[in-house]
This record gives structure tokens, C-alpha cells and sequence, in this order.
């Protein structure tokens, strides 16, 4: 097997795990935001992604094959990391429907993004409330 349909299918095999995660991971968000415990500021960053997201405009425009889809993906991925460490874990966990497990692993996911940009710039826009450890002693839905 060539290295090229090695990717494709390692490609294919991530998707195919990751998409199941996608409606929780949604839901997540959607009750973080109407949450009085999370920060307006936070809310307002989120949003501001979305827009920018959706807004025809970019820094790196779409039409430009990968690098147009780049930016989109850090930037959501970095905002997504933020929201979720700007609050406290026992804030997240009550608004996730899935296994701690699975939590732990989109975070790590997100968490990636640290390899890709210098140390201090992802420290900047990556808030920190807490630890990278999850206590499992809290309920979840």
C-alpha cells in the first residue's frame, strides 16, 4: 500500500471516529454559552470566530488551496481550546452528555494546535483556568 492511500486511510479511519462526537461536542458549546458561569468575553470571542468563520472575507481566502482553509481550522481550534479551559472543569463536565474519556480526548485534540504555533503566542491566546487533569469525581449527564 502506497504511503498516499496509507493517509487516505488513516484519514478516513479519524473521521469516521471523530464525527460520532461532532452532536455532543456541539451541544457542549451551545450550553457553555448560555451558561452564566462562562465569561461574556469568552462568549464574544466565540461568536466572533463563527462570524469570521462564515464571513466570505479571510485573511488567507479560501479560493487559496489549503492555505485558505488553514487559518479557518487554527483559529477555530485555538478559540475551541480557549473556550473550554476558560472555565472551570466542573463547568464543562456538566454540560457533556458523552464519557469522560471522550472529553479528555477532544482536548487533547484541540491541544495539538501548541505543536503548530510558538510556545508564547499559544499561551497567549489559549487561556489556562486549570490543570490538564479532568476529575472524574463529578457528574455527568
Amino acid at each position: 500500500m502506497s504511503s498516499k492511500s496509507k493517509n487516505q486511510s488513516f484519514a478516513q479511519d479519524m473521521a469516521k471516529q471523530l464525527l460520532p462526537l461532532i452532536p455532543n461536542f456541539i451541544k457542549l458549546l451551545y450550553r457553555m454559552v448560555g451558561d452564566r458561569r462562562v465569561l461574556v468575553s469568552e462568549k464574544a470571542i466565540l461568536l466572533g470566530t463563527v462570524v469570521y468563520i462564515l464571513w466570505p472575507l479571510d485573511i488567507l481566502p479560501d479560493l487559496i488551496p489549503f492555505l485558505g482553509q488553514v487559518d479557518d481550522i487554527l483559529l477555530t481550534t485555538l478559540v475551541l481550546k480557549r473556550f473550554i479551559n476558560s472555565v472551570d472543569r466542573a463547568v464543562v463536565l456538566s454540560h457533556w452528555d458523552g464519557s469522560v474519556e471522550l472529553l479528555i480526548a477532544i482536548d487533547k485534540v484541540l491541544g495539538l494546535t501548541r505543536y503548530i504555533l510558538p510556545k508564547g503566542l499559544y499561551d497567549k491566546i489559549v487561556k489556562t483556568n486549570h490543570g490538564d487533569i479532568i476529575d472524574v469525581d463529578f457528574e455527568v449527564k
